[in-house]
C-alpha cells in the first residue's frame, strides 16, 4: 500500500494555507473544515507546523509541498520567501491578512485586509447556501 505523502495537498485543486495570523489550533481545525467543505486540502506555514497546529505533512514551501492549485486562500499567512516559493505556481492566490503591508499582499491576486475569521465564516455560508441550492 502506498504510504500517503501530503494528505492530497500537491494534487489538491484547492488549498486554505494556514499562517501564524490563525493564532491557535482550534482556528487551524476550523480551516481544515472549510477546505473540506470547498472540496480541497489545508497547507500551513512553517511556524503553523512548528507549533503543531497542523500536521508536518501539511507544510508548504520550500522545505515542504510545492504545490500548484487552481485557487490558493492564505489565511493569516505574512508570505515569506520560502512560503511563497511553495504556492507560486497557483493559478489564483487569495490572501486575508490584518496586515496590508505584508509581503503575500503584494503577490496575491486578490488581497483581503481583514482578520481572517469573518471572512472564512462568510465563504462557509456562501458555499453551504450553494450546496443547499444544488440539493
Amino acid at each position: 500500500m502506498k504510504e500517503e505523502t501530503a494528505g492530497g495537498l500537491s494534487d489538491a485543486k484547492i488549498v486554505v494555507a494556514a499562517g501564524r495570523g490563525i493564532r491557535n489550533k482550534e482556528n487551524a481545525s476550523f480551516l481544515e473544515e472549510t477546505a473540506k467543505a470547498l472540496g480541497g486540502e489545508l497547507g500551513a506555514s512553517r511556524p503553523v507546523a512548528m507549533n503543531a497546529w497542523t500536521p508536518m505533512s501539511r507544510l508548504i514551501g520550500v522545505s515542504g509541498e510545492m504545490i500548484a492549485p487552481e485557487v490558493c486562500i492564505t489565511a493569516g499567512v505574512s508570505g515569506a520567501a520560502a512560503f511563497y516559493a511553495g504556492i507560486e505556481k497557483s493559478k489564483f492566490i487569495v490572501a486575508i491578512n490584518t496586515d496590508e503591508q505584508a509581503p503575500i499582499m503584494k503577490k496575491a491576486n486578490v488581497a483581503i485586509v481583514d482578520d481572517f475569521m469573518p471572512v472564512i465564516q462568510s465563504l462557509r455560508e456562501i458555499v453551504k447556501e450553494q450546496k443547499d441550492t444544488l440539493e
